[in-house]
């Protein structure tokens, strides 16, 4: 009687084992799936004419750009993120950049993984093979820049593009100037008067985000509204 009791015991033990390595076998490989599925994001179209086109990617962490054909850009940080950066099948390593930042590159397939801590955004500017409008009178060595540098950071010059920020005090203005064709960013809420030779004249409010596009002109504004008007010129060439 006594060696039949300590064999049930025996069975039950076992049985009790087998379920215990069975369970942590399920955690085992439902872990391995969990980790071996990343969240794959594609850019999204933002703003898109004849001329241009505007994306932007946010990569949550841990979440992958997928792969796709990038034309030649520039690049604009909306944050600071750090990513690993693979492109035309190569593994490029870890990249880092800080809000503000602009970086330049050429036509190739490639693709991100956020492997930091923070939301990765970034905008990237294209041009495609069509001949831009003529900019007539209007030439970039007479922007923004030119007339109003205590308000503008250039961030970037090439043979491509031209990337400023603009910082517009409540109360402030810009004098008129030219501008070629550009797109325009809002970094920021805010709200101008705004004078151009094609628009007449009109009060204009932007949220952070709107993205529009500008043909050659000239044109003015001043800060009429209660916040900082803060913004990119994207201008191309």
């Amino acid at each position: 009687m006594r060696n039949l009791v300590y064999y049930s015991l025996g069975l039950i033990v076992l049985a009790l084992s087998l379920n215990a390595c069975g369970n942590q076998e399920k955690k085992n490989q439902a872990g391995a799936g969990e980790e071996e599925t990343v969240k794959e994001v594609m850019p999204e179209v933002i703003l898109e004419n004849d001329y241009v086109k505007v994306v932007k990617v946010s990569l949550d962490p841990g979440e992958a750009l997928a792969s796709h054909q990038g034309e030649v850009r520039v690049i604009y940080s909306l944050t600071d993120y750090s990513i690993d950066w693979e492109e035309q099948g190569k593994q490029e390593g870890n990249k880092s950049w800080s809000r503000g930042d602009v970086h330049f590159h050429e036509a190739g397939q490639h693709s991100a993984i956020n492997n930091g801590t923070t939301t990765a955004e970034w905008l990237a500017f294209t041009r495609k093979d069509v001949a831009l409008p003529e900019c007539g009178e209007n030439t970039i060595e007479n922007d923004v820049n030119s007339v109003a540098s205590e308000f503008t950071n250039l961030l970037w010059d090439n043979d491509n593009y031209r990337i400023t920020e603009v910082g517009l005090p409540i109360g402030e203005s810009i004098p008129t100037h030219a501008g070629i064709n550009r797109i325009i960013y809002s970094l920021t809420d805010y709200q101008i008067m705004y004078e151009s030779n094609k628009e007449g004249n009109s009060e204009k409010k932007f949220q952070a985000g709107d993205v529009h596009w500008h043909e050659a002109c000239q044109h003015a504004l001043q800060n009429n509204g209660a916040t900082e008007a803060n913004f990119l010129v994207v201008s191309y060439k």
